[in-house]
């Protein structure tokens, strides 16, 4: 049975999760800035199997208006088994409660999943493009 758990997880758990779905080729950051990243966070999400992390979301917010849903991640060998789904249903609950508008920013492939999760398109998006 998973258990979902609204901590952040361990640094080495969370380390590995990255690794494993190949978030961190792009990110390309040390397990301790990972770590702070889920610290500096308004809410951060984890789902385990058993004491094995399996997948983690958390939401970045100003906590009176705007809330991102971002780092989304289950283990592959986990997906397709709602386990997503669950946390963000979760995590968008506890936005719901605190009346923050709850927003996210995905690769265009990847939107049909957030539709599904009663997400709708509203504006473009765009990044900074830096050079460092």
């Amino acid at each position: 049975m998973i258990k979902y758990e609204f901590a952040i997880p361990d640094q080495d758990q969370l380390f590995q999760l990255y690794e494993k779905d190949g978030w961190n080729e792009f990110l390309k950051l040390p397990k301790e800035k990972l770590h702070q990243a889920m610290k500096q966070s308004w809410l951060v999400i984890g789902a385990f199997d058993r004491e094995c992390l399996i997948g983690t979301g958390r939401i970045i917010s100003d906590g009176v208006i705007n809330a991102y849903l971002c780092g989304l991640i289950v283990d592959p060998a986990y997906r397709s088994q709602g386990i997503g789904k669950e946390m963000v249903r979760r995590l968008a609950e506890e936005c719901s409660k605190a009346r923050l508008h709850v927003q996210l920013m995905a690769e265009e492939e990847k939107a049909g999943y957030y539709e599904k999760l009663d997400f709708e398109v509203f504006t473009l998006g765009l990044k900074y493009k830096f050079s460092g």
